[in-house]
């Protein structure tokens, strides 16, 4: 099964994304960051990531850059 994170600092909009696919059968987390999703990648490996843009703390495009180190 895959393992999907999903990082946006709108709690609403990721319950939204959430909710559908872990119905589909996907293992499913959630980071409120950039800083947060990429200890959680650390911590476990995800096989999709589906990231904000405009966050606190990490944008998204660095949390992308960083994760693809």
């Amino acid at each position: 099964m895959a393992r999907i994170l999903i990082i946006d600092d709108q709690e609403d909009f990721r319950r939204a994304l959430v909710e559908p696919i872990v119905k589909a059968g996907y293992e499913v987390m959630e980071a409120s960051d950039g800083l947060e999703g990429i200890k959680l990648h650390k911590e476990r490996a995800f096989d999709l990531v589906i990231t904000d843009i405009i966050m606190p703390e990490k944008e998204g495009i660095e949390t992308i850059i960083e994760l693809k180190k």
